[in-house]
């Protein structure tokens, strides 16, 4: 399969996946981008997103604490990471990423 072997074909094919509410298949696709390419913050991103939607939230955090080892000026990583702390309780790690997200925002 040619596309496999292109990080970005399975990183926009993950992104379809989501656009259908395919969180699964999604995942599956964001997994062969970040195997492809390690250090693509986008989709390491993508993934636990779609570890959001899938309800994997501690999945959901590890992938966005990658990304954020990997782009620690990615905000969105910060504030998708802090909802995901809110909503397991974990409250005062959701408002240490949530000043974060909002000391980058503000820093643009």
């Amino acid at each position: 399969m040619q596309g496999a072997e292109d990080p970005l074909e399975a990183y926009n094919r993950g992104l379809e996946h989501l656009d259908y509410n395919e969180p699964d298949l999604a995942i599956a696709a964001f997994t062969a981008a970040v195997e492809l390419k390690p250090t693509s913050a986008h989709a390491w991103f993508a993934r636990g997103f779609a570890h959001a939607v899938r309800g994997d939230l501690p999945q959901a955090i590890a992938d966005y604490t990658h990304t954020i080892r990997l782009d620690p000026a990615h905000a969105a990583a910060f504030q998708n990471r802090a909802a995901a702390y809110r909503e397991q309780g974990q409250l005062e790690q959701a408002q240490a990423d949530e000043l974060a997200s909002h000391r980058l925002k503000g820093s643009r």
